[in-house]
């Protein structure tokens, strides 16, 4: 009988433990299968997509308190209740952070790091058993990123004809490279305004992100075909960043050529400030040449895209292109300014309309100058044009509708020789302080700038709420 105990219990505890190791290795199977970047469900922003590849991740999450109904979910390895589970924890994650750390907890599935901020929780599934310093640290960072942007709406996963979208292709190749080349990493994109910062990883300065490459720096000759070779640059985009170290480093910048020609160069900055060499350097134009291709299939349809919503005189967003963009940014606030240019039946029937069409050209220029990259500015009418300013208070949209009217009205024009004095009127509303709801906005800014036009003209008003 004990020999018989003995040898149930014996294969007893044999299965349990059989059991035990062939969940493990399953677990251990499913940590290690590879995940091709297309199976990679579209994120935003597309930076969460390659975080997770880079480490393995089981799923990542990101909840912005903003977007209280937007949650972004990359789930390639996980069944759909468990990463729903998973995502329905991310709410009281920043309570168990204290507001605004980093968190690891130890669940069934592997290890979930987090990040809880003000504004932002990001959180990611590990297999167990993973390192989680690397990981935890990408997270703070990209949570940094976030929050310098202000709003995440630029980071676009897809374009409209369902293909992958040129800020997502630049961030995706900026990621890579930072891994490929232990860099930091910037990708500059050719756009109708020049070359433009599309696309930086963790470890690049933030405020690189949208920033436009001057006229005649590296990375702007590259893109313009001036330049047809990789260079090094001390100041590669033509600027002058906040930190002294980056104007002191130099930079290696490489063009990206499509099937017509350059649409971009990746600016490196590496440890030594050297050029990438042997395996490195094929790996390094690999990653660039197939971009290339990719990259101007996206520009051809954000191309098509914005000339349905673009004014092709001033080169802003027409009245549609406004709309969709009050539309698609999902803020709790935010201001608009109107604008019309005072006696402008004057300026054509004495100047001509050529001349009327460089006044307006004159005016683009000075709103584009003053505002900032996150917001839209449009020409909705003949001589009106219209500012949406997300997540702004009245307040401050005020202030820049005064700056732009002191800027407009003491900078000389003229044509052909002929000096001509421009001003023009502005009204300001904002949400919540005007009105309740957003779709108001771009009315009671017009009703002020009439009430402006009224009063006397060159001046701001603002609409108050009743």
């Amino acid at each position: 009988m004990t020999e018989l105990l003995l040898v149930v219990g014996s294969a007893l505890l044999a299965g349990i433990l059989g059991w035990m190791v062939g969940r493990r290795r399953t677990h251990e199977a499913v940590a290690l299968s590879p995940v091709p970047l297309t199976d990679l469900p579209a994120s935003d922003p597309p930076e969460l997509a390659w975080i997770g590849r880079a480490n393995g991740a089981l799923g990542v999450w990101l909840r912005s308190l903003g977007y209280p109904e937007t949650r972004s979910v990359i789930q390639p390895l996980l069944p759909s209740d468990t990463a729903q589970a998973i995502s329905d924890r991310l709410p009281g994650l920043r309570t168990i952070a204290g507001g605004g750390h980093t968190g690891l907890e130890r669940l069934e599935e592997g290890s979930l790091v987090f990040v809880a901020a003000e504004d932002f929780q990001v959180a990611m599934l590990l297999p167990p058993r993973a390192p989680h310093a690397r990981p935890m640290a990408e997270l703070e960072q990209l949570v940094a990123t976030l929050r310098s942007r202000g709003t995440f709406e630029a980071a676009s996963a897809r374009s409209p004809s369902g293909g992958e979208a040129v800020e997502s292709i630049a961030v995706r190749l900026a990621f890579e490279l930072e891994r490929l080349m232990d860099a930091e990493v910037a990708i500059a994109v050719r756009l109708q305004r020049g070359a433009q910062v599309l696309g930086t990883a963790l470890r690049a300065d933030p405020h690189l992100h949208r920033v436009t490459a001057a006229p005649g720096s590296p990375v702007d000759l590259i893109i313009r075909g001036e330049l047809t070779h990789s260079v090094t640059a001390f100041e590669p985009l033509g600027i002058l960043p906040g930190d002294r170290r980056n104007r002191e480093r130099r930079a290696y910048v490489v063009p990206i050529i499509g099937p017509g020609g350059p649409v971009g160069a990746a600016v490196l900055w590496t440890a030594g400030g050297g050029e990438p060499a042997g395996p490195f350097r094929a790996e390094l134009e690999k990653a660039v040449h197939r971009t290339g291709r990719m990259l101007e299939d996206a520009l051809q349809q954000l191309e098509l895209k914005e000339q349905a919503t673009r004014d092709p005189l001033t080169g802003l967003a027409n009245r549609r292109g406004l709309e969709n963009a009050m539309a698609s940014v999902k803020v709790g606030r935010g201001s608009v300014i109107c604008l019309d240019l005072d006696h402008f039946k004057s300026l054509n029937d004495a100047l001509g309309h050529p001349a009327g069409d460089a006044a307006l050209g004159f005016v683009s220029r000075i709103i584009q100058d003053t505002v900032r990259d996150r917001d839209h500015a449009g020409r909705v009418g003949g001589e009106e044009f219209a500012i949406w300013l997300p997540d702004t208070p009245l307040e401050e949209a005020t202030k820049v509708a005064e700056r732009l009217r002191a800027r407009i009205s003491g900078r000389a024009w003229g044509w052909q020789g002929r000096p001509w004095p421009i001003t023009a009127s502005f009204g300001v509303s904002g949400w919540p302080e005007s009105t309740r709801s957003k779709d108001n906005l771009l009315t009671l800014a017009d009703r002020a700038l009439y009430r402006a036009k009224d009063e006397g003209r060159n001046r701001v008003v603002v609409w108050e709420s009743p």
